[in-house]
């Protein structure tokens, strides 16, 4: 390689290295105005989310040097030998060796020999010195300054956009929660359901079977089995029940615009556990969703919006007050929240689609609802059944041959009551202590005992004479002290407690009747905490 060949190619590289660090140096400085820009708009106005920490001032050297290193091109041969003549004196010398290939001369032995000798002298560094010290101190300036707008800046919030992402991200948060949540619960309800209608089944099963192995003769025997039979289904009874028949029973008078002759046609459904018209309606709130994300942001939106609101409003404090289903309830409440939460622009979509959501697993609660109001009111209907089964098993007349036709809980019930008819007995609990109905006939003919009114007995009219005024005092003792007011006090709140205790009890265990258990916590929350003291200074009642 000759000496002009190295010199054009070391010029060359050391040329593209300071344009790059030249660009670099400009693009260093747009990038870090750039960024103060944000900053500011960031901090002093709020406009755009504040993500700025002291490690993002790294990304401004990095973009810099990206910018350079995409804008960077590398000099024609022509513009670095100009270059080179210009910063040695070389008149247009080195231009001209360079262009000799393309024009070819007789005087060009001569031109590229003092070409030749003249690059000999030359060395890269002098045509295309390196000057670094001025832009290192401008990249330390500017990353020192940006450094400390980071630190001192204050976060100001004119035009309340701050709040609001606040705002929607902590709502975006909630709704990720919920769905969770609504995944979970779904989840849990699908294996919980299957579960205990396959309970219930196998329960009705093993008493049908009890039912037809039944053997009049073996009268200890098949207590002992309808005895266990009995527990078993009644414990399986008050796990399915949860108070949802008694609730059923209230009139519905909280579901505020909701049409009450629909009301009382919902109830009359769910008594028999068929959820098809609430999961109806349910199904128009869908669609009516869907289509209300699919309208642009407008007043006709909103009002649709809102709408829904209130009819999912109505229904979910329908079925926590007077369906006593806190499930379905639950449910619907969440699917409330994410409507309100459908009104903020920034999370609107992922609202309705939770919302969506919300509603598919309230169809999925009622229908559970509705499964388990069915399971209980078979296991109910097993339990009276076992109840006449004892009693005729009690008199040697269960005889489970004559049961081998029964195919369900109503046949055996059919062919339980003929057999206590043939007995004179009734269903248990529906007349006389015999058992037998209070209209139907009973044991015996009902006639009148005769008796003889001149009969003689030992009978005597006699008084017992008791002392009823005051006896003789033995002793009394009187003393001056203070009354044991604090001690009175304390056993009194000991009481109070003991005693609310005992009806909360009473409440979880079903012995009060759901229709009193709001008007008894109401009385007892009531009782005073310090015994009250009379006027006059008698004793505190």
């Amino acid at each position: 390689m000759s000496h002009t060949q190295r010199l054009m190619r070391q010029t060359s590289a050391r040329h593209f290295v300071a344009a790059l660090g030249g660009r670099f140096h400009i693009a260093l400085l747009a990038c870090a105005g750039l960024y103060l820009a944000a900053l500011l708009a960031a901090r002093l106005l709020g406009l755009i989310p504040d993500r700025f920490a002291p490690w993002t001032l790294a990304l401004i050297p990095c973009a810099a040097l990206l910018v350079a290193l995409a804008l960077a091109r590398r000099a024609p041969a022509k513009s670095i030998a100009q270059l080179i003549d210009t910063r040695t004196g070389g008149k247009e010398l080195f231009l001209t060796a360079a262009l000799l290939g393309e024009a070819p001369g007789e005087f060009a032995p001569i031109v590229v020999g003092q070409a030749e000798e003249r690059a000999e002298k030359i060395r890269a560094a002098q045509v295309v010195p390196f000057r670094w010290q001025r832009g290192a101190r401008d990249l330390v300036l500017a990353l020192a300054l940006l450094f400390a707008a980071l630190q001192f800046l204050p976060q100001l919030d004119p035009f309340k956009k701050t709040a609001q992402r606040k705002k929607a991200a902590q709502i975006e948060q909630q709704l990720e929660e919920a769905k969770k949540v609504t995944a979970l619960r779904s989840a849990e309800l699908a294996a919980s359901s299957e579960r205990q209608s396959e309970q219930v089944k196998l329960a009705l099963q093993q008493l049908d079977k009890t039912f037809k192995d039944a053997k009049p003769q073996d009268r200890e025997a098949n207590l002992k089995k309808l005895g266990e039979e009995q527990k078993e289904i009644g414990e399986l009874w008050r796990k399915v029940s949860n108070d949802s028949k008694a609730a059923l029973a209230k009139a519905a008078q909280s579901f505020g615009a909701t049409d009450m002759k629909k009301v009382e046609q919902w109830k009359k459904e769910l008594k028999q556990g068929d959820v098809s018209a609430l999961k109806k309606e349910l199904g128009d709130l869908r669609d009516q969703l869907r289509k209300i994300a699919e309208m642009s942001d407008s007043a006709e939106k909103r009002a649709a919006l809102e709408k829904a609101m209130q009819q999912v409003g109505d229904l979910a404090q329908a079925m926590k007050q007077e369906m006593n289903s806190p499930q379905v309830a639950a449910a619907l409440d969440r699917a409330l929240q994410q409507l309100d939460a459908a009104k903020l622009g920034d999370v609107a979509k992922e609202a309705a689609q939770a919302a969506l959501e919300s509603l598919q697993l309230t169809e999925q609660e009622l229908q559970q609802l509705g499964q388990a109001i069915k399971d209980g009111q078979a296991l109910e209907d097993a339990l009276k059944n076992l109840q006449m089964a004892k009693q005729l098993a009690g008199q040697g007349k269960l005889d489970g041959e004559g049961l081998k036709g029964a195919a369900g809980m109503a046949d055996f019930e059919k062919l339980f009551k003929e057999k206590m008819a043939g007995l004179g007995e009734g269903q248990p609990g529906e007349g006389q202590p015999g058992g037998g109905p209070a209209d139907g006939p009973g044991i015996g003919d009902g006639s009148k005992r005769p008796e003889d009114e001149t009969a003689k007995s030992g009978f005597k009219t006699e008084k017992d004479i008791s002392q009823i005024s005051g006896g003789k005092m033995l002793l009394e003792w009187k003393t001056k002290e203070v009354g044991d007011t604090g001690g009175r006090s304390e056993k009194y709140r000991e009481n109070v407690q003991r005693v609310k205790q005992g009806v909360s009890e009473a409440i979880q265990q079903e012995q009060v009747p759901p229709g009193y258990h709001e008007a008894i916590k109401k009385y007892f929350d009531s009782l005073p905490e310090k015994p009250v003291e009379k006027p006059s200074g008698e004793p505190a009642r």
